[in-house]
C-alpha cells in the first residue's frame, strides 16, 4: 500500500473517531486495529479486542469496513477510492512480498514493503512502522511475511554501500520451526542467477549488486513463495 493511501486512512480513521468517540470510553488506537486487521495480534490482544466489538458498536462498524473508518455524509473522498483501500487493507495473504530499499553508505532505507519489519523484538506491520517515521536501518533490515502456514524471513545486509546481501530462512509458523530440503533461487529479469537447497535452514546470496531481483521459494510440490525485492541507490 502507497504511503500517500496509508496517510489518507490514517488521516479519516482519526477525523472519524473524533467525531463519533466519547473521550471517557476506552477504544483501541489504529495500531492495534491495524495489527487486528492483519492477523497480527496474539491470541490473547485478538480475544480482547473481539470481546470489545460485540459491546462497541462504533468500534465493529469501524473495524467491519476494514479501515477502521466509515464513511460520513462531509467525507469529501471519492467511493472508488475508499472502496480500493478497503479492498487493499482487507488482503491479509498476498502471494508475494514485496520490498523496496534504498541503499545508503552507512544504512538501508525502506522505501516500501508488504511485509513485517522487525524492530529489536518487536515485529511490526508495515504500516506501523511507517506511522513511527522510522524508515533507516544500520547495515541490515530484516523482513518478514506469512504465507498460509511458514512465515519467510528476507535479512538485507548492506555491505559499503556497493552491494549486498540477502539471507532466507523458512520457519513453519506454528512451531518457529526452520524448514529444510527446501529450493531458493534468485532471478534477475526472469534470468536464474543462483539456486541452493536449504539443508541447513537458511540460504545466502552474497555480492548482489543493485538492481531488482525476485526469490523464488519452492518444494517437490511447486512454489511456496515469492519475494520482489528492489535495492537501488
Amino acid at each position: 500500500m502507497s504511503k500517500d493511501l496509508e496517510g489518507l486512512i490514517r488521516s479519516v480513521y482519526r477525523g472519524w473517531k473524533k467525531r463519533h468517540l466519547k473521550a471517557q470510553e476506552a477504544h483501541p488506537d489504529e495500531e492495534v486495529v491495524a495489527s487486528f486487521l492483519e492477523g497480527k495480534l496474539s491470541l490473547k490482544e485478538s480475544a480482547e479486542l473481539k470481546t470489545h466489538l460485540t459491546h462497541c458498536a462504533i468500534c465493529a462498524e469501524a473495524v467491519g469496513l476494514g479501515l477502521t473508518y466509515v464513511t460520513a455524509p462531509n467525507n469529501d473522498i471519492p467511493a472508488g477510492l475508499i472502496n480500493f483501500a478497503k479492498e487493499k487493507m482487507g488482503v491479509k495473504d498476498t502471494p508475494v512480498l514485496e520490498i523496496l530499499l534504498r541503499l545508503k553508505e552507512k544504512a538501508l532505507e525502506v522505501i516500501s514493503a508488504s511485509g513485517d519489519i522487525l524492530l529489536g523484538q518487536e515485529l511490526a506491520p508495515a504500516a506501523v512502522w511507517r506511522s513511527r517515521n522510522r524508515s533507516e536501518f544500520k547495515d541490515e533490515v530484516v523482513i518478514l511475511k506469512d504465507f498460509k502456514d511458514i512465515r519467510v524471513q528476507i535479512r538485507i545486509e548492506n555491505k559499503a554501500g556497493k552491494y549486498f546481501n540477502v539471507n532466507i530462512q523458512v520457519t513453519n509458523k506454528e512451531t518457529k520451526a526452520l524448514i529444510k530440503d527446501l529450493r531458493v533461487t534468485l532471478f534477475k529479469e526472469d534470468t536464474e542467477l543462483e539456486s541452493y537447497l536449504n539443508d541447513l535452514g537458511e540460504v545466502t546470496f552474497e555480492h548482489v549488486l543493485l538492481g531488482k531481483y525476485k526469490i523464488e521459494v519452492a518444494d517437490l510440490g511447486g512454489n511456496l513463495a515469492s519475494v520482489l525485492l528492489d535495492v537501488r541507490v
